[in-house]
Parts: C-alpha cells; structure tokens; sequence
C-alpha cells in the first residue's frame, strides 16, 4: 500500500470522526502498479463491425491489459441503429461527442445530443438510434474490460476488405461474449 493510502486509512477517521473506507475497498478494480496509458489515435486499433461503422480501440483489455475498463469510439451514420440487446456479463457506459437520436433503455426512450451521459448494468436492454442529419460519435466501455473483444472477432481490421459474418458464426460469438439480442 502506497505511503498516501496508509496515512488516508489511519489518519483521515481521526480528523473526520467518520469511519474511513479504505481506497482499494472503495475501487475494487483499483490496480495499484498499473502503468499509465496515453495513445494516441494513430495508434489504437480500428475494427470494421458494419461496412461504415467503425469502432476505434482507445483502451483494450488484450491490447493494453487493463482489466477493469475499456474505452471505445464508434461512428454511427444518420439512420444507423445499434439493436437492441444486454451484456450478461459487463456494465456499459456511454459519452456522446457528436450528433443527436434515442437511446432506450428498456422500455424507456432517452434523447440525447453532444455531451450525454449514460450508465447502463449489465442484463439491461439497451438500444441506440442516429435520428440526425449528421454522424453520432460516441464513446463507450465496458467493467470489467473484455467484451471489447467482441468487435475483433466479429469485425474487419481497417484496411482490409469489409466482411461480414454469417449471421450462425455472428451469433455463436454474441453468445461466446453474454451478449443476448431481442
């Protein structure tokens, strides 16, 4: 434990009078030892998921060996749905950068615009539709990290020819991941 923590743990009860949860209670994720992490964007991996719809690799489990987080980008054409469905086994989180639409979330409709924020548990539906005139870009990520290797096995690396998987070989990965659609 970190000469910080330990002061925090002992000292900080003394001054506050209110018992103290220590840091690596409080973040269970927390990887003391972990070494930062800047990339930048030529160097994060790009998978192909639909023909126009890529998904940028900003932080990865495989790549990076985070194990608790993982961050991406997508862009999603006006028009463009990601279909309903729920992780069985990660939360996901969402940041909108660009554009406007609806996100559901299960049987609830949200709109959302640049700067919207969405939490959504693990085994929730969830759904999001560009409704705009202009491309959606979004960040997202899942706790713990790791369903982001969905999109590698079921995408194309950018720079090669797009190539869809047969909707059988598609959804054995779907089920390989918790991934569970409507």
């Amino acid at each position: 434990m970190s000469n910080r923590r330990k002061f925090l743990n002992n000292f900080a009860p003394g001054i506050s009078g209110i018992p103290f949860i220590s840091i690596p209670e409080f973040l269970p994720g927390n990887q003391e030892g972990q070494p930062a992490i800047v990339k930048q964007s030529q160097d994060c991996e790009i998978f192909f998921v639909r023909e126009n719809t890529p998904i940028t690799f900003n932080i990865s489990r495989t790549t990076d060996h985070v194990p608790v987080i993982s961050l991406l980008t997508e862009e999603l054409l006006p028009g463009s749905t990601i279909p309903a469905h729920k992780h069985l086994n990660n939360d996901e989180y969402f940041f909108f950068i660009t554009g406007k639409g609806s996100m559901i979330v299960d049987e609830n409709s949200f709109p959302f615009s640049a700067g919207t924020t969405a939490f959504v548990p693990k085994a929730t539906w969830h759904e999001i539709k560009n409704t705009g005139d202009d491309k959606v870009i979004l960040c997202f990520g899942y706790s713990p990290a790791g369903f982001e290797d969905f999109f590698r096995e079921v995408g194309t690396p950018k720079g090669q020819e797009f190539t869809p998987k047969p909707k059988e070989e598609f959804d054995a990965i779907a089920k390989k991941y918790g991934m569970v659609f409507k």
